[in-house]
């Protein structure tokens, strides 16, 4: 830490420069490269590709890649699945705010609804960054149960909705996603390695729903589905203790889900 002494003469030296129409003193080389990129997406409104956002930043592609994936990770960027093409993500983009309002308003009585129907606890859950925010929890009478907090984040390796919305995402981005957020050990049967969860991945994909297996939660379990269509990385899910939610049960839950996602789906595209 600069002395009060010394701390003057580096502030009155900076004052200097400035004055005479120096370059900055401190010029931040990595913050210049995060705005430059920044500004390409800016400037694009269908997306940009790898190769073209190394030339306009004046970058090698492998050290672009690695901007990109950071800020990717933070939602600041996000990449085009079928294309790969770069944009500015949900963090610039006012419009998702009220996207996320209007989904939680009509996803809330759905979810209760649900919920009676299935006597356990119903979730909305949207990627934020690296993590799935839990949005609407419609929870169960049962005085035993399994239920997040409204606003409380979740790990996508350890989640039922981390696997659902991350099957849908490029690989690079699970990557990076898992890189931002780290795969803490929650129970014996955690996935915490990033080639077993890409795995487990494909399966969800087949499937159509992804599982947490007592993965997040000693004795719990959880299924979701992403709602597609929509320009948000969201998806529902329910969860209980495993007594109450035997494997046997799970197709017919997944099918119920499924029903609430699709005219979460259409209403949201109305």
């Amino acid at each position: 830490m600069l002395s009060g002494r010394t701390e003057s003469r580096a502030l009155a030296q900076t004052r200097d420069h400035s004055d005479a129409g120096d370059a900055p003193a401190y010029p931040l080389r990595a913050v210049d490269r995060v705005c430059d990129i920044l500004d390409i997406l800016a400037n694009s409104s269908t997306g940009v590709p790898l190769s073209a956002v190394a030339e306009g930043a004046q970058m090698p592609k492998s050290s672009t890649f690695r901007y990109l994936s950071a800020l990717e990770a933070r939602r600041y960027i996000e990449r085009e699945p079928e294309t790969g093409a770069y944009r500015l993500g949900l963090a610039f983009r006012p419009q998702s705010t009220h996207a996320m309002e209007r989904l939680t308003e009509l996803a809330r009585p759905a979810l209760e609804k649900l919920r009676d129907q299935l006597e356990e606890t119903t979730n909305l859950g949207v990627l934020d960054g690296a993590f799935i925010v839990h949005n609407v929890v419609a929870e169960s009478a049962h005085m035993m149960r399994l239920a997040a907090r409204v606003g409380e984040r979740g790990y996508v390796h350890s989640t039922a909705l981390g696997k659902a919305i991350c099957a849908t995402l490029p690989e690079d981005r699970v990557r990076s996603v898992l890189a931002a957020s780290g795969m803490p050990r929650f129970t014996d049967h955690t996935i915490t390695d990033a080639e077993d969860y890409l795995r487990e991945l494909e399966q969800v994909r087949s499937q159509g729903y992804g599982l947490d297996e007592a993965e997040n939660q000693d004795s719990g379990r959880c299924v979701g589905v992403v709602i597609e269509g929509i320009g948000l990385p969201a998806g529902i899910s329910m969860s209980a203790p495993a007594e109450r939610f035997p494997a046997e049960r799970t197709e017919d839950v997944v099918a119920r889900l499924r029903k609430v996602a699709r005219s979460l789906s259409r209403q949201m595209r109305a």
